[in-house]
């Protein structure tokens, strides 16, 4: 019952946000110019972003065949790509992206990866992604300066708040792969606070969940002591995908036409609008994305480009990919009926658990 209002609301204030986008981009101009200015748009430019998004999609995939293969599992890189889309998908339809990395890992499963070794992988790529975010978020910072005091003070709050989401959930990854006995003690500590406040909760249960947590984190700090160029290989990947993302608005700012603004400005401007919605609980950040580009974006493109710009830059970025990646999962699901995978070939239906992901999916695209 519980989960069932929790999904209600979601989608309800996805639906709202995306009801004020579109009564936002009416109210300045009619469909017929928002026609036109997207047909006005040179396709040319814009086909250099469906490379742009299978290098997103391709760099977690290599993070992955790189991790697979130091924990003694090495699968194809093409399976490692599948395993990419799969997780841009669900992550893209599921609040917080919470349904991603459950989703890699059973299709990891049925390649005959071990759910230990999934939930690795994507601790891992999880740990290099927030790295990644917050680097080029402190770039941005700089970078895009003068745009920060034209933001807006409801974007500018949700920046700050990004910011210090981002900063905190990495801390604490880092802090609980390479300083297990002060992570330990904190998470009692928190335990014991939330038992107080809630005394009908678990508290052995809690802690047990805690110590197995802290056990992944463990196998991870060896494996990279093992291995200890994997984490550096696996942050670049991560900083090379990002840069894939936020470089998108401006591949759209030259189909325009436009100049005037530099590459620099517009990638750190759109790296400072993903930190600013990348951890809210909505899927894809769907109606957030839209309304904070409209915003963050409008001295860029002005009036009359602004909405067709989010349109195209959204689209590019999150809906085609979207859709790909759907077509790709849909293949793969009908090619695995047609080799008669046995059931016994399937993993649990319930895959480890382990924090979920602060980033969106849509390529955490605004």
């Amino acid at each position: 019952m519980r989960h069932n209002v929790k999904n209600i609301l979601c989608g309800g204030a996805v639906a709202a946000l995306l009801a004020w986008t579109v009564y936002t981009i009416l109210k300045e101009q009619t469909p017929g110019q928002l026609a036109q200015a997207l047909l006005s748009a040179d396709w040319r430019a814009l086909l250099l972003g469906l490379p742009l998004m299978a290098l997103f999609l391709c760099c977690e995939a290599g993070a992955t065949w790189s991790i697979l293969r130091s924990l003694g599992c090495p699968q194809p890189f093409r399976r490692c790509a599948y395993y990419s889309c799969t997780g841009f998908f669900f992550s893209t339809i599921t609040p917080s992206a919470t349904g991603g990395q459950p989703a890699q890992i059973l299709a990891m499963g049925r390649d005959g990866v071990p759910a230990a070794s999934g939930a690795l992988d994507m601790l891992l790529v999880t740990i290099g992604y927030n790295t990644a975010a917050m680097g080029w978020g402190i770039f941005a910072l700089f970078a895009a300066g003068p745009f920060t005091d034209r933001l807006g003070g409801q974007v500018g709050l949700l920046l700050g708040v990004g910011l210090a989401v981002f900063a905190l959930l990495d801390a604490a990854m880092l802090m609980f792969l390479f300083l297990p006995g002060p992570a330990k003690r904190l998470l009692y500590a928190c335990i014991a606070l939330v038992v107080k406040v809630r005394p009908s909760l678990d508290r052995a249960g809690l802690e047990a969940k805690a110590d197995a947590h802290l056990a992944e984190y463990r196998r991870g700090a060896q494996l990279i002591r093992k291995s200890p160029d994997l984490l550096v290989r696996v942050l670049g990947l991560s900083a090379l995908q990002l840069a894939c993302s936020y470089v998108m608005p401006y591949v759209v700012y030259r189909a325009f036409g436009l100049s005037g603004f530099s590459v620099g400005e517009v990638f750190a401007l759109q790296a400072l609008c993903s930190i600013a919605v990348g951890y809210l609980p909505l899927p894809g950040s769907a109606g957030a994305a839209e309304n904070v580009f409209l915003r963050g974006f409008l001295l860029v493109f002005g009036d009359a480009l602004v909405a067709p710009a989010m349109i195209l830059s959204r689209t590019l970025s999150c809906y085609l990919v979207l859709a790909v990646t759907a077509v790709i999962l849909a293949a793969g699901r009908v090619a695995r009926r047609r080799a008669g995978v046995p059931a016994s070939a399937r993993p649990p239906k319930t895959p480890a658990k382990r924090p979920a992901p602060a980033s969106g999916g849509c390529a955490d695209q605004t």
